[in-house]
């Protein structure tokens, strides 16, 4: 099993941060891995809901898609995304903090088949980047 968990505080609103977050047209703009989503995206997304995206993780572009299923509204999104023949499950939970927000991104995916062997890259690579999309967001929010 590969899996990360991520947290930062933002000093914005749990409502700003929730809805800037559960609208995936922005995830480029922070989760450098994802190179563009359909303009035609829900805002906010609902729970059985597929949504096309194009990555560009670390082992080139690829198009996947990303399934809601869960849409706790302003405190928990959680995906199931296909991507190469990986089927990761992202969570984005957003808390109240004194400071303003805190908002935690995990993922977690167990690689099968031929991705077995990618494993060990993987659970170097996985945790590295998603340090770095949520400093991303907390950079892009507190602008």
């Amino acid at each position: 099993m590969v899996r990360s968990v991520e947290s930062v505080v933002i000093r914005r609103p749990p409502e700003e941060v929730f809805a800037y977050v559960a609208d995936l047209r922005n995830e480029p703009n922070w989760h450098v891995d994802v190179e563009s989503v359909d303009p035609a995206t829900d805002p906010v997304p609902a729970v059985g809901k597929t949504y096309p995206l194009h990555f560009k993780p670390f082992m080139g572009k690829t198009e996947g898609t990303v399934t809601a299923l869960d849409v706790t509204q302003g405190e928990r999104l959680v995906y199931r995304a296909e991507l190469a023949g990986l089927h990761p499950l992202v969570t984005y939970t957003v808390e109240s903090a004194p400071e303003g927000t805190r908002f935690t991104r995990s993922v977690e995916m167990r690689p099968g088949g031929l991705a077995l062997l990618m494993a060990p890259a993987m659970a170097f690579m996985v945790p590295r980047r998603n340090k770095v999309f949520v400093r991303n967001l907390k950079n892009l929010l507190e602008r």
